[in-house]
């Protein structure tokens, strides 16, 4: 492209790139104000451009970066331990028996001869345990459950976020171990999405990869909730233990497995843990607390064989927090809404934010941000494929 720059052109090109290169050195470098005179100027470039070269200090620009990066994981730590606090209070756990309650009047009155079939087929199957082994990764890695969660946008090329269909597909293809539910609770997403999620598992079922076991998410405080999360298909339940209890925890516990179902038990401190322990839990769900706080939960688990699956229900705000989870020791976590919400901001499909936390970054040096952007996607304007 300079081939046809004449000789002294293209000397004051180079004089030009010089002054460039000056300036921002010596920028960067906090520096003192260039001289005015272009000679001087010329002079000057290449010593500061060699300082800041041999300089080990982190450049000005890369610190204001990772301040301001600081200052929102902070904000964002500081809103989710008020939420967790809020999660955990009396008034919020009524609420939700309440509306469990309301749940399992409603199931009791509907129509669903399959709920029933499945009631009655309690006792003839066994859990079989793969869910459980593909939520069991070995230290330094983690597996990712998917869930769908409730959000009013859409994400490249106008596919539904809210729809359990394309979810579905996206975590799967994404790397994800299991996809999850949820039925009842805050952000679901529309009635059927769980049966509507099986059935589209099942559409790969020969295929790679191959189909996710899919966990059900309920308000669960009743024995015909874990029928009907059988009969949509599911092969695991996450059990709030915040809402039933350890007696009532324990009882569905034993439900879950007369029904070929395996069973997480979703805690929130030290005596819901304890409790949970005491009880033979192979798999626990910690949520509703802060990282430091989960972390502590974590120490206090048995180790080697003895140890339950543990899974992480924690938000997080970039593929750097999923990495946090995983540094900490979790097995697994759940990934809902807060990678939704990336995928929201940085316009990506979910496909890029799990191949992103799955893969081996550094929470100190990684960026978290090779998300994939617009490789692989299609966008149509009109007649126009773009």
């Amino acid at each position: 492209m300079y081939a046809g720059i004449r000789p002294h052109k293209m000397r004051i090109l180079v004089n030009a790139l010089v002054l460039f290169s000056a300036f921002v050195s010596a920028s960067w470098t906090g520096g003192a104000q260039l001289p005015r005179s272009k000679t001087s100027l010329c002079r000057r470039a290449w010593p500061v451009a060699a300082v800041a070269k041999g300089e080990p200090a982190v450049s000005r620009a890369k610190e204001l970066l990772d301040e301001a990066k600081n200052e929102e994981e902070q904000v964002f730590e500081e809103a989710e331990a008020a939420a967790a606090v809020r999660a955990r209070s009396d008034e919020v756990i009524a609420q939700l028996k309440a509306e469990a309650d309301a749940a399992v009047v409603a199931l009791r009155e509907a129509d669903r001869p399959e709920v029933a079939a499945a009631l009655e087929s309690r006792g003839k199957a066994k859990p079989t345990g793969k869910l459980a082994k593909a939520l069991r990764k070995p230290s330094g890695t983690m597996a990712v459950i998917g869930e769908g969660a409730q959000l009013n946008t859409i994400s490249l090329g106008g596919f539904d976020l809210n729809d359990a269909t394309y979810i579905s597909e996206q975590y799967r293809a994404g790397g994800c171990s299991a996809v999850s539910v949820k039925v009842g609770w805050p952000g679901e997403l529309e009635a059927g999405a769980l049966a509507a999620t099986t059935a589209e598992q099942a559409l790969a079922k020969g295929n790679f990869p191959s189909p996710l076991p899919a966990v059900s998410r309920a308000l669960f405080v009743d024995e015909l909730q874990l029928a009907e999360a059988k009969a949509d298909g599911a092969v695991g339940v996450v059990l709030p233990f915040a809402l039933c209890g350890k007696e009532q925890t324990g009882a569905l516990m034993a439900c879950a497995a007369e029904l070929g179902l395996e069973a997480l038990v979703r805690v929130s401190d030290s005596a819901q843990l304890a409790d949970a322990l005491s009880l033979d839990a192979q798999m626990v769900v910690i949520g509703d607390c802060t990282l430091s706080e989960a972390t502590e939960l974590l120490a206090a688990l048995p180790e080697g064989k003895a140890a339950p699956v543990t899974v992480a229900d924690l938000a997080f705000l970039d593929v750097r927090g999923a990495w946090k989870l995983r540094d900490a020791g979790f097995n697994a976590m759940i990934a809902g809404r807060s990678m939704l919400d990336v995928c929201v901001r940085d316009r990506v499909p979910p496909t890029a934010i799990c191949k992103a936390i799955l893969s081996k970054g550094s929470v100190k040096y990684g960026l978290g941000m090779q998300k994939g952007r617009l490789e692989g996607s299609k966008e149509c304007l009109g007649s126009i494929a773009m």
